[in-house]
């Protein structure tokens, strides 16, 4: 067998990077927090981690709310980039008061805080960085929690690590995790212990009923990306709330553009009558390819008509004929000679080609009668 030459080689070699560079693009994104950022400040593990735990579903619009059964379904909104609306508000408060539970992790986004006045909530994120000059991760703009509550939430979870995380002004939530007595509000922004900054506990995660659901409000959305999931005890945070729940709903419906593969698929799963359609298309390109053939035999079937003479065409079988009892084996060589004589321009490998799908047709014609 003759091996392709060198140049054909790295073309190749260069069409397949090229597609699958294509793919990955098309199935990723670079959106800080994205469920398909695989880079350090996606959360693509978050997504796997959820998937792990319980029966979960990535949110592009706010219409799952509705359909989901919101007792046992915990959903989770992180720093949204676009203000949630009257429709989706009304969707979000619906899922709560049924019974669902919404965590909603933000720091110094600008529409977080409206989407829990609107819920009836009445924790807020502060919106000043939290630091701790004690008791942190390798900076003291990533505390650490050390103060963290037992509940259903919290089981196994001693601490959580922080990265440039805000505290939360609890009003008449419960505080679940608090920050250690060391850490203070970089109020001025100079990045240090400065004269009006007050060293205290300050709130990290809160929760609070509303109707028959609950809303938990974390200071830190970073605390579940890919980067921060791995530290104490942020993944054991993240599991035990899944774990509380029977469904999840990740809420990416205000978190900017998601990546087209993503999109397509997510849409694709959600729409029955889309999946009817597809499948639809696929039965008629059968059809439309079973037609192509029928009429390809009938072309050649007239076609030998026209050019055999009466004893020749005797020697057909009765299907090529166009009768309906077959009258003995099929002459091979009568065929390619009639093809021949019909089609000159074709070359032998055309010919028999032709001639094995006539037969093919024959073996279907013979097993319908």
């Amino acid at each position: 067998m003759e091996l392709p030459s060198t140049p054909r080689v790295v073309l190749y070699a260069l069409a397949v990077a090229v597609g699958l560079g294509l793919v990955v693009a098309a199935s990723t994104t670079g959106a800080a927090f994205g469920a398909y950022n695989l880079e350090w400040d996606g959360t693509s593990d978050l997504r796997e981690l959820t998937d792990q735990r319980t029966e979960s579903q990535v949110l592009l619009d706010t219409a799952p709310y509705e359909r989901s059964d919101a007792n046992g379904s915990i959903a989770v909104v992180l720093s949204p980039t676009e203000p949630y609306g009257p429709n989706d508000t009304r969707r979000v408060r619906e899922f709560v008061d049924a019974g669902g539970t919404l965590v909603v992790a933000d720091d110094f986004g600008p529409h977080s805080n409206a989407l829990l006045d609107d819920l009836g909530a009445s924790a807020r994120f502060n919106g000043t960085q939290l630091r701790d000059e004690r008791h942190y991760y390798r900076a003291p703009s990533l505390p650490v929690a050390t103060n963290v509550s037992e509940t259903r939430y919290t089981e196994g979870v001693d601490q959580l690590t922080l990265n440039k995380a805000t505290a939360i002004d609890a009003g008449n939530a419960t505080v679940v995790a608090t920050t250690s007595p060391f850490a203070y509000l970089d109020r001025n922004g100079t990045g240090n212990l400065s004269a009006g900054d007050e060293l205290g506990t300050y709130p990290v995660v809160t929760a609070e009923s509303i109707g028959e659901g609950r809303v938990i409000a974390v200071g830190d959305p970073s605390l579940f990306i890919n980067a921060m999931l791995s530290q104490p005890d942020n993944a054991a945070f993240a599991s035990a709330i899944f774990d509380a729940h029977d469904r999840a709903l990740l809420d990416y419906s205000h978190a900017g553009e998601q990546p087209p593969l993503a999109v397509a698929s997510l849409i694709f799963s959600s729409s029955t009558a889309l999946q009817l359609g597809v499948g639809a298309l696929g039965i008629g390109a059968v059809w439309g390819q079973a037609l192509l053939s029928g009429g390809l035999v009938g072309a050649v079937r007239r076609s030998l008509s026209s050019v055999l003479p009466p004893e020749w065409r005797r020697r057909l079988p009765a299907w090529l004929r166009g009768t309906k009892s077959d009258d003995g084996p099929v002459d091979e060589e009568a065929i390619l000679t009639a093809l021949r004589k019909r089609y000159p321009e074709w070359d032998e490998s055309r010919l028999r080609h032709v001639m094995a799908d006539v037969l093919s047709e024959r073996t279907r014609g013979g097993a319908d009668e």
